[in-house]
């Protein structure tokens, strides 16, 4: 039973927000007509696409050297297709002139173009492509066609794919032909029949397409509507001076926050609820005919499954809602913080797009991201229920741990009084940095991913220039600015002893191969598929950019403003709040979270506490910005050369380990430490925040 306190504290919320007409649309109506309308939304937009691919008209043009070969290729395409005159839904090409094939793709005139190269041509291409040589060996002197077009948009690249399905076909074609010609005994159709069969039942891939997104769209609604009644309850009741009251009367601060947080649960389980009576009665009932690849079937057995599978999530995001307006000082500094929260609760719910992930890894024990991915095995029909119960729990003790992290906050009596009780608030400056470094790190991660969403360049290099040279700089300036910091002390500009630079050189290479042996590790419980791997290779290293170029947008200005940003402002701000190895600890695991791709995060983490350790030992920010700048100057080298570390044996990655614990021996020898550190004596320090140590004590 419930202490009669808790009870007339949730029922005083609940009437609260039963009365406001906002809370109840957003958590009640707009989670209603939001999933029909979105399954009637993708439908249409599905179909649409689909007839759209299978119909559109493109027009391209044929250029090169030895065009005459291609249009003799395109007119038997032309020809395949008046053979078949009953598939009237079969894309049409249409051949227009042009002078500068390349401008009019650029500006739209044609879809793509494609190319009729000679063999010496071809050649002398290939030879100029050191990545390309094997095919150079392998080349016979035949015609090339080659069909250019831009990924970036849509129409190119399904129509250039298309056309070159037609070409492969015609050539498979003619081949064959010369074969029958030549007196080739056997047919080439009567070698064998090949047939691929896809074994996975339609309800299977549309339940493989929904799961990998019905958890996202259920945390969005959870946090949109628990949200506004989270903000309310806390931070606005701060800011009006109701909390201070509330905790005069008979009920305890336990009881208050229990109260809070099942009022929230309430809304959240709410929202839960709905969504899984839509999918049932939707899909499940087949009351919208959607299109095939969110015809799911969600009978209600597996209704029920989903509903107990998403009330630890429920729970959690209350939780963190709980906890963000606990620590804000008002209700509009209480919204502020709630788009990093979403964002941050949302990241997780995106695991089951990774390629090849399973419960089976180590993804079982990161809270959201195993209850993501456990819908989606459940809605396939493959769930391995004992890793599913093992999901459950952890993000069970997730939302446990987050409500007494939300009951902890009351205990503060500057939280509970509000901005008006906080004396760093009057003081402003370096006081005030230290108790807002974290929550201005986590608006500026949430901001980064915003702007990496919605802002991007073709070029990679005006790529890096904005999104790190300027996105990231932007951040510590302002910190300083805002909290009128002495910069020299807040971005660590202190020279370190001359003996600390042996130390970097030496431990730049060995922490390289440390931190590719740790991401081997990582990979054997959280795979990372090859192609994934490669893919970012080619993404960050383009052949037509000059290696010179490459070297200073992704070695020379990550190295300077990353070190800037980590272990310039933020190392400085919490400083004083956590232990040294602590902070080593957390300055790197936040360096690591904010490098986005989820492979990168354990072994980058890895590098920024090697990093913050450097700049913890010599005081100074300049051996980490000469560590971090030959990291990836030598790990872009060797990728250019074709080198991979993480081949290596255990001797390799053995040795790195002794060179790297050399390396910080040497400057630990050469330490002059990082001034102001908690638990540091207060005789140590000097006035200033300067440290008075020169050699080793």
């Amino acid at each position: 039973m419930l202490a009669s306190g808790v009870r007339a504290i949730y029922g005083l919320e609940i009437r609260s927000l039963l009365r406001d007409h906002r809370t109840v649309f957003i958590s009640i109506v707009l989670p209603v007509v939001l999933m029909p309308l979105l399954l009637l939304v993708s439908a249409r937009v599905e179909q649409g696409r689909q007839q759209r691919e299978t119909t559109r008209h493109y027009k391209y043009a044929v250029v090169g050297s030895d065009s005459l070969f291609m249009l003799e290729l395109l007119r038997d395409s032309v020809r395949q297709d008046e053979s078949d005159p009953a598939d009237s839904a079969a894309p049409t090409f249409e051949t227009v002139a042009t002078t500068d094939a390349l401008h009019d793709l650029e500006v739209r005139a044609i879809e793509f173009f494609v190319e009729g190269l000679g063999p010496e041509e071809w050649r002398a291409f290939l030879a100029e492509d050191t990545a390309r040589a094997d095919e150079l060996e392998e080349f016979h002197d035949t015609p090339v066609a080659r069909v250019n077009f831009r990924s970036n948009r849509r129409s190119s690249s399904v129509g250039a794919r298309q056309l070159r399905t037609r070409l492969v076909e015609i050539r498979r074609v003619r081949r064959d032909s010369v074969l029958v010609q030549a007196g080739f005994p056997i047919h080439p159709d009567d070698f064998a029949t090949l047939d691929v069969v896809n074994v996975a039942s339609e309800v299977e891939v549309a339940g493989a397409r929904l799961g990998r997104m019905l958890t996202l769209f259920v945390v969005l609604l959870m946090m949109a509507g628990g949200g506004v009644l989270a903000t309310d309850t806390l931070a606005g009741e701060k800011e009006r001076g109701t909390l201070v009251t509330l905790l005069t009367t008979g009920a305890t601060r336990a009881e208050i926050i229990l109260a809070k947080l099942l009022a929230v649960t309430s809304v959240a389980l709410v929202i839960v609820l709905i969504q899984i009576v839509n999918l049932w009665i939707y899909l499940g009932l087949g009351l919208i005919d959607v299109s095939s690849g969110f015809s799911a079937s969600v009978p209600p057995a597996t209704a029920l499954v989903l509903f107990v599978l998403y009330v630890p999530v429920a729970a959690l995001a209350s939780g963190v809602l709980l906890v963000t307006s606990a620590y804000a000082k008002t209700y509009k500094e209480a919204q502020l913080l709630f788009m990093p929260a979403m964002l941050g609760l949302l990241l997780p719910t995106l695991a089951p797009f990774l390629p090849e992930i399973s419960l089976s890894s180590a993804i079982v024990l990161v809270p959201l991201a195993n209850i993501a991915i456990a819908a989606r095995d459940i809605l396939v029909g493959q769930a391995n229920w004992l890793m599913v119960g093992i999901a459950w729990l952890v993000t069970a003790a997730a939302a446990a741990y987050a409500g007494w992290f939300a009951a902890r906050a009351l205990e503060d009596e500057n939280l509970i009084a509000g901005a008006d009780s906080d004396r760093a608030e009057f003081l402003g400056g370096p006081a005030l940095f230290r108790k807002r470094v974290l929550q201005w790190f986590v608006v500026f991660w949430a901001v980064k991913i915003l702007l990496e969403m919605n802002i991007g360049f073709e070029d990679i290099r005006w790529t890096v220039v904005f999104h790190v040279g300027v996105v990231f700089l932007a951040a510590p300036l302002l910190m300083v600015w805002h909290f009128k910091l002495n910069v020299r002390e807040a971005l660590a500009l202190r020279a370190p002893k001359p003996g600390v630079w042996l130390g970097v050189v030496l431990g730049a290479p060995a922490a390289l191969i440390v931190v590719t042996g740790f991401f081997q590790l990582v990979n054997l419980v959280l795979p990372v598929p090859r192609e994934v791997l490669e893919s970012f290779g080619q993404a960050i290293m383009p052949e037509e950019i000059p290696v010179w170029q490459i070297v200073i947008l992704l070695s020379v200005i990550p190295g300077i403003v990353e070190e800037l940003t980590f272990r310039g402002a933020l190392l400085h701000g919490l400083r004083r709040r956590f232990s040294p190895v602590v902070l080593c600890l957390v300055v790197g695991g936040i360096f690591g979270f904010f490098h986005f791709q989820i492979f990168r995060i354990p072994s980058t983490a890895l590098l920024g506490v090697i990093l913050s350790a450097v700049t913890v030992l010599t005081g100074s920010i300049f051996p980490a910005i000469l560590w971090h700048t030959i990291n990836n100057a030598l790990a872009l080298y060797l990728g250019s050369e074709g080198v991979e570390l993480a081949g290596g044996s255990w001797m390799t990655y053995t040795g790195a380990a002794v060179a790297l614990g050399l390396a910080l021996w040497i400057i630990w020898l050469n330490r002059s430490l990082y001034p102001d550190l908690k638990g540091e004596p207060p005789s140590r320090r000097a006035p200033g925040g300067s440290n008075p140590r020169s050699s080793p004590p």
